[in-house]
């Protein structure tokens, strides 16, 4: 399988070798809720995309998905990835996860069920925050459904509704995600 990222022409290296990073990082193209669902219902074989390398299957999507950040195309220098040893690798249904249908139906279910929130008060709604706030683990949003029976209730509904991890991949055009553990790493090779 030949993956492919862009990267800013500006300060490329092409001998430098990418390594594990410890931490996570917050989404930028898809809605926290979103996200913390996702992470909540990910199977544990299966990448984080919060520690996730993001990519393509070709070239062309890889410059669409990195020209997406705000710089012109040819800011972008495209590179096939070269694996000390192939990761396991997740590939989308979709070019780019801010597309995926989970996004706007995960956001209309839950959103749906919170119809009378400007009538609550701040700790009705504090108690729900946890579903909203950036980079919730699964074990943090565990811990607060065990105490709140109304977010047990939409998290459960929610997590039924996500699609994408046992979606077909869309194997000509779908992102790609992989993680790269201690023992591995990869190169950008220039095409």
């Amino acid at each position: 399988m030949n993956i492919f990222r862009a990267v800013p022409r500006d300060g490329f290296n092409p001998n430098r070798v990418y390594e594990w990073r410890d931490g996570q990082r917050l989404p930028g193209n898809v809605p926290y809720l979103v996200d913390n669902l996702w992470e909540f219902t990910r199977p544990e074989e299966k990448p984080s995309r919060r520690r996730a390398v993001y990519a393509s299957p070709t070239v062309e999507l890889a410059l669409d998905s990195a020209s997406a950040g705000g710089l012109p195309r040819d800011k972008y220098i495209p590179c096939q990835i070269a694996f000390r040893m192939l990761p396991e690798v997740f590939q989308l249904s979709v070019p780019d996860a801010r597309h995926h249908l989970d996004v706007k139906r995960l956001q209309r279910l839950v959103h749906g069920k919170l119809a009378n929130w400007s009538e609550r008060g701040l700790d009705s709604k504090l108690a729900l925050a946890p579903l909203f706030l950036p980079g919730t683990t699964r074990e943090e949003l565990s811990a607060a459904m065990k105490n709140n029976s109304e977010l047990r209730h939409i998290v459960k509904e929610a997590a039924a509704a996500v699609t994408m991890w046992r979606d077909a991949p869309d194997t000509l055009r779908g992102e790609i995600i992989f993680e790269v553990d201690e023992a591995n790493a990869y190169t950008l090779r220039p095409v």
